[in-house]
């Protein structure tokens, strides 16, 4: 297993979270695009930077982080390239930061990097709040009892072959988003609660973003 970190331009982790992660990163490498340089680089430097330095002043990075530059004039944005260089490089798992806040648009996009990396055959989360993670067949984690779990369809519909650890159980159910035609189940993976260490969901017919929150 190959773990990476990568940083996004949303909003950043907190500076005491930055620094507790500074301490557990151990021999996993750091990425980041250029707009998440200047919060990253007044904790810790990352190993490599990408982007198109639209964001930030590319002349201005230390000299000691790698850099990987694009032109302004691309179809991907910083987050996408990233992602697909460090699955190229051998990462099978990647944990990302600042995912969202920031721009709407680009908090918005940003969900599509979890389904990118599911394609290139890495598992990845958006790490925050809440933890993020793209579901396609089945999954588990372990949780704290109380955590709150939401299933949300990532495709126009999702179909949920079973739930376990969870408060309101799920199984052979079909979640659907709105389309325009009434569809009154489309928040039914919403706001449920862990019963137990170890939550597991499986789906088929589509894929679904699933949303962890540690209790307090």
């Amino acid at each position: 297993m190959k773990k990476g970190l990568l940083f996004l331009n949303g909003t950043p982790p907190s500076k005491s979270e930055l620094t507790a992660l500074k301490s557990e990163v151990g021999e996993a490498e750091v990425y980041c695009t250029d707009g998440a340089y200047a919060y990253m680089s007044a904790s810790f430097l990352p190993d490599v930077v990408v982007g198109d330095f639209d964001s930030f002043d590319k002349n201005k990075v230390n000299p000691s982080c790698e850099i990987i530059s694009f032109s302004p004039d691309k179809d991907f944005t910083d987050g996408h390239l990233a992602v697909k260089i460090m699955a190229e490089r051998g990462f099978t798992d990647i944990d990302i930061f600042g995912a969202y806040g920031g721009r709407p648009d680009m908090a918005e996009s940003n969900t599509q990097l979890l389904a990118l990396a599911h394609r290139l055959g890495v598992s990845a989360r958006f790490c925050g709040e809440m933890n993020t993670y793209f579901v396609c067949g089945e999954f588990a984690a372990r949780v704290k009892i109380g955590a709150t779990v939401s299933v949300v369809p990532f495709t126009d519909k999702v179909h949920i072959l079973y739930t376990k650890g969870l408060k309101y159980a799920l199984a052979d159910y079909t979640i659907a988003k709105l389309d325009g035609i009434e569809s009154p189940h489309y928040i039914m993976g919403v706001s449920n609660k862990s019963v137990s260490e170890t939550v597991a969901i499986a789906v088929s017919d589509g894929a679904a973003l699933v949303y962890l929150q540690e209790g307090r």
